[in-house]
């Protein structure tokens, strides 16, 4: 027997609750490749939030407009958005700011909540599978089956989903703290890129 018709027969052991697991293994993996991607294009890099705030305290405004033009990722798209209006009077430069920086936040956060959702209904569909495997074996044991296998598939029903769910949880789990790390680091560029822009909006008012 191959790996992969193990595979199969291991799946089709473990009842009719692995479909919905597979489903939820599919779009961890979906859900992972594409934030993944994401985040290579929409992160600016810490460097460019220390260089963005060294040249606005050196009073070079059109050095960091710029350097926000020329650099890619959310915290610089907000950044020369806000510098755009940096002609504005401070209050309107800082409503504008942080309007683009929640589309940037929301942008960032995207698809993140349905991995806490994998995270809670993996395990609850293993135990779900667990459940509907041990009332096999029972029933089994109730009919007086004398075909032993009949019970074994039920305990095998039960283990199997069981496992397959606390694996995608775990991995998820994974997924989801190693993005939410990424976006929280990312968030603290955005914030530090617009609150310089913004105080020196106000000096340049003075």
């Amino acid at each position: 027997m191959s790996f992969f018709d193990a595979g199969i027969s291991y799946f089709q052991k473990g009842g009719y609750v692995m479909y919905p697991l597979l489903l939820c293994s599919i779009a961890a993996i979906v859900i992972a490749i594409e934030r993944f991607i994401y985040y290579r294009g929409a992160d600016s890099g810490e460097e460019f939030a220390d260089k963005l705030m060294q040249l606005l305290d050196e009073k070079k405004w059109d050095d960091a407009y710029n350097l926000a033009l020329n650099t890619k990722g959310e915290a610089a798209k907000v950044a020369a958005a806000a510098m755009d209006r940096g002609m504005e009077k401070p209050e309107r430069i800082e409503t504008f700011a942080g309007n683009q920086a929640e589309r940037a936040l929301d942008r960032m956060e995207q698809y993140l909540p349905y991995l806490g959702v994998i995270i809670m209904l993996s395990p609850t569909l293993g135990l779900l599978g667990t459940i509907t495997g041990m009332m096999s074996s029972f029933n089994a044991l109730d009919m007086r089956v004398s075909n032993p296998m009949a019970v074994t598939a039920g305990i095998a029903e039960a283990l199997i989903t069981t496992v397959f769910g606390l694996c995608i949880s775990v991995v998820a789990i994974c997924i989801h703290t190693y993005f939410g790390q990424k976006l929280k680091r990312m968030t603290v560029d955005i914030e530090e890129s617009t609150n310089a822009i913004i105080d020196a909006t106000g000096e340049r008012w003075r």
